[in-house]
């Protein structure tokens, strides 16, 4: 059961940001508190191996991993999301949250940086921690991989 549930979050996350192009070309920059965070809005499908919608995905997020901050223990890098779920038949809606994100690295190569660590998503029965996750971007050309 661990392992499903497991499985089903990385497919989740991956779901809810493949779409980061469109994302990301919905994207504002918000100043809050001397802080400078990207937002932007999530729609999304998850697809089954033959192509066919079964989950659609909408909500919204926030991160500075974007605004060419420098991160360090006073201005840590952020990321976190509430994405509502809903089954293509319109039944099962429900929501996640992501949050407890936490960097592990940051490297450059090839014009493409790329953000490594850990983050948290809630799940019906209690939040998951420490979901691994890679976040690339090549140049407004942004992909996540959980």
């Amino acid at each position: 059961m661990a392992m499903i549930m497991i499985s089903f979050i990385a497919v989740l996350i991956c779901a809810i940001l493949v779409n980061v192009n469109n994302i990301m070309a919905n994207a504002k920059l918000l100043e809050t508190e001397d802080k400078k965070l990207t937002t932007g809005r999530i729609d999304s499908a998850q697809k089954d191996v033959n192509g066919n919608t079964t989950w659609v995905l909408s909500g919204n997020w926030k991160s500075n991993l974007f605004t060419n901050t420098k991160f360090n223990d006073t201005n840590p890098a952020k990321f976190s999301a509430t994405v509502n779920m809903v089954l293509a038949n319109g039944s099962s809606p429900h929501k996640h949250k992501i949050s407890d994100f936490s960097l592990n690295r940051v490297s450059t190569q090839d014009n493409a940086t790329t953000y490594e660590g850990t983050l948290s998503m809630s799940m019906m029965d209690g939040p998951v921690f420490g979901i691994p996750y890679l976040i690339k971007d090549f140049q407004n050309d942004t992909n996540l991989k959980a």
